[in-house]
């Protein structure tokens, strides 16, 4: 019969115990260091995230330009300044428009040749509803054919144009004179409660986990030509 050492077993005992308690502690350190570069790790994530919108909103601001543009979109509303004393009056006039209406989104992601209050076909929403200053048009980023408040890349654009009144009534023989484009973009997911979408204050990289779905991730003002413009309507624009 094999005889046991003592000396051995009370060596690998306390080897054992020795490795329990090292093991003990690397869990612990690994633990501390987890908790303290963690935030740093959803910081570096969420700055991603925000530059990727910010991405996709400024594709959507395109997407809607060119569309407007080249007819396949319906100009948004347009309105007529009186008496304007400069450019800077249409700018402050597009500057000074209220966001939209949240805690509602009901927009077809297809386009048409008009826009007309109730259109569901023209890619602009019907809620918000087209009114007399702008109306929120849908870019369908993850091609569903609709802009949902759930979706992180569908976005809202909110466009309105002005140009200097001229008595015209019909918004597209306005558009044909030209006009000056307003356009704010929105994330749709800022449709989905009641707390109201803010007009001036563009969307930071990061701004608070995964920013300020309130806020405009875009906001430009542009030239629209359009087909009758000429370079006396221009000139005319401000004076």
């Amino acid at each position: 019969m094999m005889k046991l050492n003592p000396s051995s077993i009370t060596s690998n005992s306390r080897e054992a115990g020795f490795t329990i308690i090292e093991s003990l502690l690397a869990v612990i350190v690994v633990g501390i260091l987890i908790v303290a570069i963690g935030p740093v790790i959803a910081l570096s994530a969420a700055t991603r995230i925000q530059a990727r919108r910010t991405e996709w909103s400024t594709q959507a601001a395109r997407s809607y330009l060119d569309g407007l543009r080249g007819g396949a979109i319906a100009p948004p509303p347009i309105d007529g300044l009186n008496n304007p004393t400069d450019k800077k009056a249409y700018t402050d006039y597009l500057t000074g428009l209220p966001a939209p209406a949240s805690n509602t989104l009901t927009c077809n992601a297809r386009t048409q040749a008009t826009l007309a209050v109730g259109d569901t076909g023209s890619g602009y929403c019907t809620a918000p509803a087209p009114g007399t200053q702008s109306a929120v048009y849908c870019v369908d980023g993850d091609n569903d054919n609709t802009c949902t408040a759930g979706s992180m890349r569908d976005f809202v654009v909110q466009a309105a144009g002005v140009q200097k009144d001229t008595g015209l009534v019909d918004n597209s023989e306005r558009a044909k004179r030209g006009y000056l484009l307003g356009i704010r973009v929105y994330r749709a997911d800022g449709f989905g409660d009641a707390d109201q979408l803010k007009t001036q204050e563009p969307a930071k990289s990061f701004a608070g986990g995964l920013g300020d779905k309130k806020a405009p991730m875009l906001i430009t003002i542009t030239e629209v030509i359009g087909s009758d413009t000429t370079y006396q309507n221009l000139q005319n624009q401000y004076q």
